[in-house]
């Protein structure tokens, strides 16, 4: 029924109509769901587990229509484990919202629901209100309706984005109010999703509500839902080391490799790329007055470490203030430490130059010793010549080792990270300034892969077959340049993210190269619309 096109933890969806027009969730939803019938028996949310199971069997037949638009009703109480799911329903109907709604089993149930069905299947959760929409949405919906609209107006009360307000106007007025107001939320809610700030929005509506935020709070979205580099900056203003897109982050870099054992502690810039920043640029210039290769480290809130060959990665703005909370001083050594016990167990010995404000050197906390080279102001020109001092010493004794060689490793490094495996070999030649990598294959030059603007390898066929079966998607047919849809998947790598590079196999042959459409978890269980995009084919 649904075709999901848009992904950034919520999700849009195009959803046909019979007259072949096309509107797109999340949205009022159009079809009428008939209530159940009488007989069916509602579970309260604290009924005993017993009594639970039992109205849950003999409520499953009335819960589930086969029709025009096949549905099933969700009622299992506050006991998530008892939903039993029919599948390839057009839409599924959370019935209880207002049971659950300040409870944490709010984010079992729709999550698991989200979870165990097809994404060309909606969630439809009657009786929300506009604050907590953008919080449904974030966790899986795809429908609403005004039945909140008309019962507040009954009570006397008129929306606002986040409130209730008392009003003495007419029922009929403030219904057409409320539900203008609910509008203006899902069009709020389809604006953020596609300029990747949905969680921005989730934020904004559950600070002032503190169910609605301890459910935030909770929820552990579906990373794979998250591409790895977005086009539009990450704005982050609270729970800095906790959002979903540093976690997917920290979980990929983790492994991160130095090349060498000289490691520079840098800050971080208000410009991203760092390597862009007027600040950046004179410490690039210091290090480049050495021919030794180093391993430069920005240190930074959110993301905690991030060495030069990702910061294309990292594009973010975040409130400063001087101050460091408690949880990012923990962050940042957590994972400054773990950078350094993969440097050592490499090169034995590490030595470490901290080129970093004072404020930052406050907060240094590891076993290492480590060189001061800034004066408190890391742009001064004091400081600059210290941190060159420095290296020249250091260059003396240092092993031999060039700086296109660290280059080619940085690359290596990224495509571990985007891609979970190297595959670029060692005489892989690098050009341009948009940066291209070729190979020799006999007389003739073949390109491998190229780097986008969000800083991300695009594969061609020829790269797509050294890399191999990683980040796969299985087909049964031979295919073309286009679109892949769910009619001859076979298998999908549940790694695969919305967004990611995927490799097309066939019996564990490369077929092609293309961009994931949804992720490989969602692959699996999708009936209709399109996978991947195919870019290139052998």
């Amino acid at each position: 029924m649904l075709e999901p096109i848009l992904y950034d933890i919520g999700r849009i969806c195009k959803e046909k109509h019979e007259s072949n027009s096309f509107s797109t969730t999340p949205k009022i939803i159009e079809f009428d769901i008939n209530v159940p019938p009488l007989k069916t028996l509602k579970i309260p949310f604290d009924a005993p587990r017993e009594v639970a199971e039992e109205l849950v069997k003999l409520n499953k037949s009335e819960y589930v229509r086969k029709s025009e638009v096949s549905y099933q009703i969700i009622n299992a109480g506050k006991y998530a484990d008892l939903i039993d799911i029919e599948e390839n329903m057009d839409v599924y109907v959370i019935s209880d919202l207002r049971q659950i709604i300040k409870r944490r089993e709010m984010i079992e149930i729709i999550p698991q629901v989200r979870e165990m069905i097809s994404p060309n299947s909606g969630i439809y959760v009657p009786g929300a209100m506009p604050l907590e929409i953008p919080l449904i949405v974030y966790m899986g919906a795809d429908y609403f309706d005004y039945s909140s609209a008309s019962y507040y107006a009954a009570q006397g009360y008129k929306f606002s984005k986040n409130r209730l307000i008392k009003s003495e106007e007419d029922f009929e007025s403030l219904k057409t109010f409320n539900e203008s107001i609910i509008d203006q939320v899902l069009e709020e809610v389809k604006f953020c999703i596609e300029s990747g700030s949905l969680r921005n929005l989730v934020e904004e509506t559950t600070i002032s509500n503190p169910y609605l935020r301890s459910n935030y709070r909770r929820f552990k979205p579906e990373l794979t839902n998250i591409p790895i580099s977005k086009s539009n900056k990450i704005i982050v203003t609270i729970d800095e080391t906790k959002i979903p897109e540093v976690q997917k982050y920290i979980e990929r870099a983790k492994n991160y490799e130095p090349y060498t054992n000289v490691i520079i502690l840098l800050p971080c810039s208000s410009k991203k790329p760092y390597s862009y920043s007027k600040s950046h640029q004179f410490f690039i210039n210091a290090i480049n007055s050495v021919r030794m290769p180093v391993e430069e480290l920005i240190l930074t809130s959110p993301y905690g470490v991030v060495p030069r060959a990702l910061e294309r990665l990292v594009d973010y703005d975040i409130p400063v203030t001087g101050e460091w909370s408690s949880d990012e001083i923990d962050f940042i050594n957590k994972y400054l430490k773990n950078y350094i016990e993969i440097a050592k167990s490499k090169f034995e010995e590490v030595k470490i130059i901290a080129h970093l404000p004072e404020h930052y050197l406050e907060i240094l906390d590891i076993d290492e010793d480590y060189i001061i080279s800034s004066d408190g102001n890391p742009t001064s020109d004091n400081s600059l010549k210290n941190l060159k001092n420095i290296l020249k010493e250091l260059d003396q004794t240092a092993d031999s080792k060039s700086k296109r060689a660290q280059r080619l490793h940085n690359y290596q490094e990224l495509a571990k990270f985007q891609l979970g495996k190297n595959f670029l070999p060692e005489d892989v030649m690098i050009k341009g300034r948009h940066v291209k990598f070729f190979i020799k294959d006999g007389k003739n030059t073949v390109q491998l892969a190229s780097i986008n603007d969000n800083g991300l390898f695009v594969l061609t066929s020829q790269g797509g077959e050294l890399l191999g079966k990683t980040n796969w998607v299985e087909v049964d047919f031979n295919v073309k340049k286009g679109s892949l849809f769910a009619p001859g998947f076979k298998d999908a790598d549940e790694a695969v993210s919305v967004n990611d590079e995927v490799v097309i196999v066939k019996d564990n042959e490369v077929l092609g190269v293309g961009r994931a459409l949804m992720s490989g978890k969602e692959m699996k269980k999708a009936t209709h619309g399109v996978l991947v995009n195919i870019r290139h084919v052998k």
